[in-house]
């Protein structure tokens, strides 16, 4: 009896030893499940409505091969400064038909899709100096700097003093701007993170070099003068555009400084006059003399342009 169980111990134990071997050898000789090709494609990470910056809501993503459409965007660099021509899902491979440029949008005139509620779109007359050489472009956000040239004028008339040289006999002798004023200047920075919605007119694009140049023009003849533009579109609260524009027709000196493109701060500076200058900077007013210097721009020549 005892030797029957013993052998019966010894068949189990050899049957579960052959199962665990058969498994093992199962295990070993399986094929490895074939790997899905995938490739880096541009991915909406979060939902991105019509006319909405994309950068910052998309990344790059692995994909299978088979489930990526033809034309796909595969970098970031693509999507910079583009906005969503439609609304995107998340999860959503991009195509370039899902982006449109700022200037694109501009062309179709459909500049209030580009103004964000709240805020209202101004024209404001550029020049090389105000514009920081030309360089601004659509998208860049800019503060601007005022320079403010004050006078004294007379309290009843508002007219520029002196209304007449040093002593009036009588009313009747009067003579308006006699004497010329110098005007005091303080310049401050106001306007600060303004979005540039257009430079030029409004759905009109620059031509380029090679489009301003004649086909038949003589290769030596000097190139034509290139087109600048005269003009930008900014993006202002209502108040800040009543700022700009009473500031403009008081012919104040107006000049625009680009930011950095992710710098949304908000300065507090101090107003700057010659008296600020003349303080921080420690220069003292020079005693008059006698005698003065010859200026060198009449002593040595002038280099030949």
């Amino acid at each position: 009896m005892r030797r029957g169980r013993i052998l019966i111990l010894l068949g189990l134990i050899l049957a579960i030893g052959t199962a665990a071997a058969v498994y093992i050898f199962l295990q070993g000789t399986q094929a490895p499940a074939p790997e899905i090709p995938t490739e880096a494609v541009v991915v909406a990470i979060l939902p991105i409505a019509e006319d909405e910056l994309v950068e910052g809501k998309v990344e790059l993503q692995g994909k299978p091969v088979d489930a990526i459409p033809e034309g796909a965007i595969r970098s970031l660099e693509a999507t910079t400064g583009m906005l969503a021509a439609g609304p995107i899902a998340p999860n959503q491979i991009l195509h370039p038909d899902n982006l449109i440029s700022p200037q694109e949008r501009r062309l179709e005139g459909e500049l209030g899709k580009l103004v964000e509620e709240g805020f209202v779109a101004v024209a404001f007359p550029i020049d090389e100096l105000s514009s920081v050489s030309y360089g601004i472009q659509p998208g860049d956000r800019v503060d601007i700097l005022m320079t403010f040239p004050f006078v004294d004028i007379d309290q009843d008339s508002q007219i520029k003093e002196p209304i007449c040289p040093f002593e009036c006999p009588d009313l009747s002798s009067v003579t308006v701007g006699s004497e010329e004023q110098n005007a005091r200047l303080v310049a401050q920075l106001t306007v600060q993170d303004a979005e540039v919605l257009g430079v030029g007119r409004w759905g009109e694009e620059l031509p380029t070099a090679a489009e301003q140049q004649p086909a038949n023009q003589d290769r030596n003849a000097p190139p034509p003068t290139p087109q600048v533009p005269k003009y930008i579109t900014l993006m202002l609260t209502p108040q800040d555009a009543l700022v700009l524009k009473v500031a403009r027709e008081y012919e104040a000196s107006i000049d625009l400084a680009v930011r950095a493109e992710e710098d949304h701060q908000t300065f507090a500076t101090e107003q700057v006059t010659l008296d600020y200058i003349l303080a921080r900077f420690g220069v003292s007013l020079p005693g008059k003399q006698p005698y003065t210097i010859e200026g060198l721009y009449i002593i040595r020549p002038q280099p030949e342009e």
